[in-house]
C-alpha cells in the first residue's frame, strides 16, 4: 500500500469560462462534450474548405502558367517568322542587284552595238555612193562585223538573263508579299491572343486574391476553432476527471492486454488494483484527465505515476517502463502517460493499475468500460 504522504493535497474545483463562451453559469459536462462535437464538425469543414480553396489556387496557378507559355510559344514563332521575312528579303536584294548589274551591262553593250552600227552604217553608205572608206581595210571590216554579231549575241544572252532575272525578282516579291500577308494575319492573331490571355490573367489574379484572402480567413477561423477544441478537451478532461463517478462503468482501459491479477485487498500477498499483462512497450494512458501529483521510482513498484483527478480520487500507474511526465502537469483523458516496462508478478512487460478514493483503494475493474 502506497503511503497518504506521497499523495498531494486536493485542489480546489472550479469551471472558468470558455474562450468564447459567454455564459451566466458553468455548463454541464454533456454540453461541453456537445460543444466540443460541434467545434470538431466545424474545424472538419474549414479544413475541407481550405484544402478545395488549395486545389482551386494550384489549378489557377497551373493555368496561368499554361497561359504564359502560349504566349512564349506565339512569340517564338513570330520572331522565327520574322527571320524567315529577313531571309527572304536579303535573297530578293541580291536578286534585285543582279537584275541591276545585267540591265547596266546591257545598255554598255547596247550603245557599243549602236556605236559599231553607225561605223558600218558609214562604210556601207560610202560605198554605195562609188567612194572607199579612208584607211580601211578589207579585215577592218570583216572585224566589225564579227564584232557586231558578238555583241548582238551578248545582248541577246543579256535579254535571257534580265528575262530571268525578272521573274526572280517577281517570285521574290510574291513569296514577300504572301509572307508579309502571313505574318500580318499571325501578328493579329498574336495579338489577340495576347489580349485575351492578359484579361484571363487579370481575371486569375483577381480570383487568386479572393481564394488568399477567403483561404486567409478560413485559416484564422480554423486556428481560432482548434484553439477553442483544445480549450474544451482540457476543461472536459478536467470536469470528467472532478466527476469521476459520472464516468463509473465507462473509464477507458488504460492499456491493452489481459487482466491476469485481480482486486483482491485481503489475499495474502494483497492486491489493491489490477494487473495486466501486455505487449512489450505497450502504451499507458490516463483513464481520465487530470494533473501529475508523483512520477518517481518506488520500492517493490519500480515507477510510478499518481494522477490526481478533481479532490478525491486519483489512479496510479505501476511499473512503468517510461513516463516523461512532470510534477503539476496536466494531462487528458486517453493521453499517453508512459510505456509499460517490467512486471514482476507475471515475469514479463505489465502494468499494475490502481483506482483510489481519498486514501482508500476501489476495485478499478466495475469502473472501467468493457475491453
Amino acid at each position: 500500500m502506497l503511503a497518504p504522504a506521497l499523495l498531494c493535497a486536493a485542489v480546489l474545483f472550479c469551471a472558468p469560462a470558455l474562450p468564447g463562451r459567454a455564459a451566466s453559469a458553468p455548463k454541464s459536462l454533456e454540453q461541453l462534450r456537445k460543444d466540443l462535437a460541434e467545434e470538431q464538425k466545424y474545424a472538419e469543414a474549414r479544413k475541407q474548405s481550405l484544402q478545395r480553396m488549395t486545389a482551386e489556387e494550384r489549378k489557377l496557378d497551373a493555368d496561368l502558367a499554361a497561359a504564359e507559355k502560349r504566349i512564349l510559344a506565339l512569340e517564338s514563332n513570330l520572331a522565327s517568322e520574322r527571320g524567315r521575312m529577313l531571309e527572304l528579303g536579303t535573297a530578293g536584294e541580291k536578286v534585285r542587284l543582279d537584275y541591276e548589274r545585267l540591265l547596266d551591262e546591257q545598255k554598255k553593250t547596247e550603245a557599243a552595238l549602236a556605236r559599231t552600227l553607225r561605223l558600218l552604217w558609214e562604210i556601207d553608205r560610202r560605198r554605195a555612193a562609188g567612194g572607199e572608206a579612208p584607211d580601211r581595210e578589207q579585215a577592218d571590216d570583216e572585224r566589225d562585223f564579227a564584232w557586231s554579231e558578238a555583241l548582238y549575241a551578248a545582248l541577246e544572252q543579256y535579254r535571257k538573263e534580265l528575262d530571268t532575272g525578272e521573274k526572280k525578282l517577281a517570285e521574290a516579291a510574291g513569296r514577300r508579299e504572301k509572307l508579309s500577308g502571313e505574318m500580318r494575319r499571325r501578328l493579329a492573331a498574336v495579338n489577340a491572343e495576347k489580349s485575351r490571355l492578359l484579361k484571363a490573367r487579370l481575371s486569375y489574379d483577381k480570383r487568386l486574391a479572393d481564394i488568399r484572402r477567403r483561404r486567409g480567413d478560413a485559416e484564422s477561423e480554423l486556428n481560432a476553432a482548434l484553439k477553442l477544441i483544445g480549450s474544451l478537451n482540457f476543461e472536459i478532461s478536467r470536469r470528467s476527471g472532478g466527476d469521476l463517478p459520472a464516468m463509473k462503468g465507462r473509464l477507458p482501459r488504460p492499456v491493452s492486454g489481459s487482466v491476469k491479477v485481480r482486486f483482491h485487498p485481503d489475499a495474502e500477498p494483497a492486491s489493491r488494483g489490477l494487473g495486466f499483462a501486455v505487449a512489450e512497450k505497450a502504451e499507458v494512458r490516463a483513464v481520465a484527465g487530470g494533473k501529475v501529483v508523483h512520477n518517481d521510482v518506488l520500492r517493490g513498484f519500480g515507477t510510478v505515476l499518481i494522477v490526481q483527478h478533481g479532490t478525491d480520487y486519483y489512479t496510479l500507474y505501476a511499473f512503468l517502463g517510461a513516463c516523461p511526465l512532470k510534477l503539476g502537469q496536466e494531462v487528458q483523458e486517453r493521453q499517453k502517460v508512459g510505456t509499460a516496462g517490467y512486471y514482476p508478478a507475471i515475469k514479463g512487460p505489465g502494468l499494475y493499475f490502481e483506482l483510489r478514493f481519498k486514501q482508500k483503494a476501489i476495485n478499478p475493474e466495475p469502473w472501467l468500460a468493457s475491453s
